[in-house]
């Protein structure tokens, strides 16, 4: 490669940090190394006597490569340990790295044989290990690639980091999930059926370097505000809270609809990340058991959609709106329900009418008109 972003510092310094946790589900940690050497990382990790083999991966050893802090719990975990605080897998619990997990899913061999090269090249401390899906497709390769800096870094230099390494070596075809500090990652690990295919690459180098590495981020534009609040911000959340709580997390796009419009809200300085993430839990918290028994699917896991998932098909502004448009509707739809039925308004109907009043006015005004 063009560009040497080796770094001088020893490849033995010791660190870096890796914890572990129990299973795919479980969000305390098990054991938490800190100041560990790269290359006992990947001996934990990927270890050359083989992978672990392990029928369904989910019962599998997960890790995240940062130490974790003391904070309030949050999603279920929350609701185990109601108003206490400690470690778990989450946003709001990961610190800072100095090291990388990075999946390539579904790559075609020659894909994969450019990438190889590409590492083999740059002379750096990396490895390589097969994932417990690949083999199901013999036409497709699914590996996972750790690399290590020589100094952690927070996790939003750290995410700006991941891109650069994914234009640099993987052709941007890194999963965008592993763009995330807190998603966790598998160890080394087959099913018993593709044990034949299972494969590990380590090389001893060069760690990468975190300043070469920061210095190749693009600036970032200057992010425009769109309909900035003009109010505390406190009133902010409650205005959040009140059209969540009318739009409701039962149906899934409803719940996708929260989901997007309070992310967009951080994106647009109208809620901080740790408010975001509160209003998100509680939103998905409200609904009903049964419609909460898909959230232990990774792809639905409440925790991992509020850590990998970015607007990219509205503008943030469109998304919010989106909320407040749907929560307006349902509200008129329950107040006038509400009249036309029983002649006055319960306790929803009648916060839905100062929920109205408060932010629709002139949908309000229209309500007051109807005929008794």
């Amino acid at each position: 490669m063009a560009l040497d972003i080796r770094s001088t510092t020893p490849p033995n310094a010791a660190i870096h940090a890796v914890t572990f946790f129990s299973g795919s589900w479980r969000t305390p940690p098990s054991v938490e190394h800190v100041g560990v050497t790269a290359w006992h990382a990947v001996e934990m990790i990927a270890p050359e006597d083989g992978p672990r083999i392990i029928e369904d991966k989910a019962n599998g050893p997960y890790f995240v490569l940062c130490p974790l802090k003391v904070a309030p719990f949050v999603g279920k975990t929350a609701e185990r340990f109601p108003g206490q605080s400690g470690k778990q897998r989450s946003a709001s619990h990961v610190t800072e790295s100095a090291s990388f997990a990075i999946d390539l899913d579904g790559l075609t061999p020659a894909q994969w044989e450019r990438i190889r090269e590409r590492l083999d090249a740059a002379d750096v401390l990396f490895c390589v290990y097969s994932t417990h899906s690949h083999g199901r497709n013999p036409e497709e390769v699914r590996v996972r690639v750790l690399l290590f800096m020589d100094r952690a870094l927070d996790p939003v230099r750290w995410a700006d980091v991941w891109h650069v390494l994914n234009r640099m070596y993987f052709d941007g075809l890194a999963d965008p999930a592993t763009a995330k500090l807190a998603q966790q990652a598998g160890v080394w690990m087959a099913h018993p059926d593709r044990e034949a295919q299972a494969f590990r690459i380590a090389k001893r180098g060069a760690l990468l370097s975190a300043d070469a590495l920061v210095a190749l981020v693009p600036p970032k534009p200057e992010r425009r505000k769109f309909n900035a609040p003009a109010v505390p911000v406190g009133e902010q959340i409650a205005r959040y809270t009140e059209a969540l709580a009318l739009v409701g997390a039962e149906a899934y796009t409803d719940w996708l609809t929260g989901l997007c419009a309070v992310k967009a809200a951080v994106m647009l300085g109208h809620l901080t990340d740790e408010d975001g993430a509160a209003l998100w839990w509680n939103f998905t918290d409200s609904a009903s058991a049964e419609a909460q028994v898909g959230n232990d699917d990774s792809r639905f896991d409440p925790e991992s959609m509020w850590a990998r998932w970015e607007p990219s098909a509205a503008p943030p502004d469109a998304l919010v709106g989106k909320l407040f448009g749907r929560a307006k509707n349902r509200a008129l739809d329950l107040v006038r329900g509400e009249m036309a039925q029983a002649g006055e308004l319960s306790a929803a109907g009648l916060s839905a009418a100062r929920y109205l009043a408060a932010h629709h006015p002139r949908a309000f005004e229209e309500l007051r008109r109807m005929p008794a």
